[in-house]
């Protein structure tokens, strides 16, 4: 596996490819896109580490990054690294305790925050960050001695630049495979985040990895990046790697334009988590349903000649004549406009973060767009992953080059091949995860007859019930999102005799539907309580755990009137089920499930 800088790259294409684009933004809110290319992200990027030297960064300061994704983010970064410092993303969803702790934690002498809202967080909890000496700020101005507006310092960056070259030199000669890059704060589904520490060769190791296994050509393609860069999985698939391969990569504005940047930007590939694909699987479902009787019969008749050639591709079998007629026409009729309204070029799309539904993956494929599954943690930067020639919805694929998987006899799931330098000031945690060079992730799998990993699910969520069974609740929950009328579900059971669940419906379907039934509510609370309602959930619930076992039915379930966030702290950044916040906050409702059993 290769040994390299991402910042090399960038010094070497401004210098063969200066006017190439590499990235696609919107300088302004709800404006046009704009272009940068290689030679003014270089410039840019310098600006930013001579501003950082300027302020004293030695190697090997941490530098923390509270933002969501905006071009000035992948400037500060590479201009982090050129100057030979550390960057420590926050996620821009955190609270001002949080932020406080990585900040800390790390020992951050710098700190960039995106605007108002996030410095506003910051200074709540300015007098407990013992380091921090200076914040820069993005976007707007403060009163503040110590925040430097992102303008100032960018010109007084760019004046001292040609003085700082000789600088940047010695530097990137002190930088080697094994200098500490980034600290990577994990989410945290339970207790203090634990920042792991990855190196250069971390990051270069897994790029080459990649793309050994699906080497994307950079002349026909663009990548649209939705997931935010405080996060790893995207910060490698979808930045560093298209840096590394010279692939323009393009930045949505947020997830509610999210429709609008796929129609303008047009991209060929996005990277994404499961509830991402989920909500599209929903929305397209959805619409198919409220439509007539035969636009019905024609949708259903496309999706069966869709799944019928996703299987043939990824079993490796010729298609039919009758099949490709059949797809022909089921892309005339259904499936070229879906590809249009997400912007007419997508080819496929990577998933990661949590494993993808065999049903949802599928569904997705027989409209024409492949998923690629990729798996793996910060700690390992890399494990398992599909391709475009060895595909199998509901399996994460096999080991990627560089890289061994191999399973406890517990079923947890062990990788051994590229991982990270330990946790941050927690030698103890390190010690409980890293045996024998192989990192213990927490996860429990199997391997299917071909050789494919198949999560079941995470080994500290599985629920024991009381008679003894164990049962994957994420099983179950991949199950239920099947339904366009459930929007979140938690499985409870842990020492219980059953299984019950909390569901958040999808409100859009559910209050379309009691309108379409002449269902009178003033409220969800009026229209969760509703009889009919209580039916149709009844049915979902049933429906879409008809092929489980006994033990894995849900007897009772409980509705919910608000949607479950990052905000209000259900979800981790990657929109994974909190389940100790979840069996905390709805305590009460659990319980109410029990009673009398």
């Amino acid at each position: 596996m290769g040994d390299f800088l991402m910042t090399d790259f960038v010094r070497d294409r401004a210098g063969s490819a200066p006017r190439k684009t590499i990235v696609r933004y919107r300088p302004h809110k709800g404006g046009p896109y704009a272009d940068m290319t290689w030679a003014e992200l270089k410039e840019r990027a310098s600006s930013f580490g001579t501003g950082l030297l300027g302020l004293g960064l030695e190697p090997g300061d941490r530098v923390c990054m509270l933002s969501f994704n905006r071009v000035e983010w992948i400037v500060a970064d590479l201009g982090i690294m050129l100057a030979g410092g550390v960057n420590v993303p926050i996620y821009h969803t955190n609270t001002p305790e949080q932020c406080a702790y990585i900040v800390n934690d790390s020992g951050a002498r710098f700190l960039v925050a995106e605007d108002a809202t996030q410095l506003k967080k910051i200074l709540a909890v300015r007098q407990d960050l013992r380091t921090l000496e200076k914040i820069i700020l993005f976007e707007g101005t403060s009163d503040e001695a110590d925040v430097i507006p992102y303008a100032d310092f960018m010109k007084d960056g760019l004046a001292g630049m040609e003085a700082a070259a000789p600088r940047f030199g010695e530097i990137r000669k002190g930088i080697g495979p094994d200098t500490l890059a980034t600290i990577v704060y994990t989410s945290g589904t339970t207790g203090p985040p634990k920042g792991c520490l990855l190196s250069h060769r971390n990051i270069s190791y897994v790029l080459t990895s990649i793309d050994e296994l699906i080497r994307v050509d950079p002349a026909a393609n663009l990548c649209l990046l939705i997931l935010p860069l405080s996060h790893f999985y995207p910060r490698i698939s979808g930045y560093y790697y298209n840096l590394f391969k010279d692939i323009t990569l393009a930045l949505a504005e947020s997830m509610d334009t999210l429709a609008r940047d796929m129609a303008e930007v047009r991209p060929t590939y996005f990277c994404a988590v499961p509830r991402v694909f989920e909500k599209v699987h929903a929305r397209i479902s959805s619409t198919a349903a409220k439509g007539s009787a035969l636009k019905r019969l024609v949708f259903d008749g496309a999706m069966l000649a869709g799944r019928l050639r996703s299987r043939a591709i990824n079993g490796h079998k010729p298609l039919s004549p009758l099949l490709r007629l059949a797809y022909r026409l089921a892309c005339l009729l259904v499936f070229d406009k879906v590809r249009a309204a997400l912007g007419g070029r997508l080819e496929f799309a990577v998933s990661a973060g949590a494993p993808l539904s065999a049903e949802v993956g599928e569904f997705v494929h027989s409209i024409g767009i492949q998923v690629i599954e990729f798996y793996g943690l910060s700690e390992t930067v890399g494990g398992t992953m599909t391709t475009f020639g060895e595909c199998r919805y509901g399996t994460v694929g096999k080991a990627m080059p560089g890289f061994e998987v191999k399973l406890a006899p517990d079923g947890e799931i062990l990788i051994r091949g590229n991982n990270y330098l330990g946790y941050h000031h927690r030698p103890d945690l390190t010690g409980e995860v890293m045996k024998d060079g192989w990192f213990y992730t927490g996860d429990v799998g199997r391997w299917d007859a071909d050789g494919f990993l198949v999560i079941t699910d995470r080994k500290k969520d599985l629920i024991i019930t009381s008679g003894g069974k164990n049962i994957s609740p994420q099983n179950i929950e991949n199950g239920l999102a099947g339904s366009r009328f459930i929007e979140q579900a938690a499985v409870i059971g842990d020492n219980r005799n059953y299984l019950t669940a909390l569901i958040v419906p999808a409100f859009a379907e559910l209050e379309g539907w009691a309108k379409g039934k002449g269902l009178p509510f003033s409220s969800r609370k009026d229209l969760l309580a509703r009889p009919e309602v209580q039916a149709l959930f009844e049915e979902e619930v049933r429906g879409h755990t008809r092929e489980l076992g006994r033990v894995e039915q849900i007897k009772k379930f409980t509705l919910l009137e608000k949607e479950w966030s990052q905000d209000t702290d259900e979800l981790t950044p990657t929109l994974k089920l909190k389940r100790k916040v979840i069996a905390s906050k709805f305590g009460r409702e659990i319980e109410a499930m029990y009673q009398g059993s």
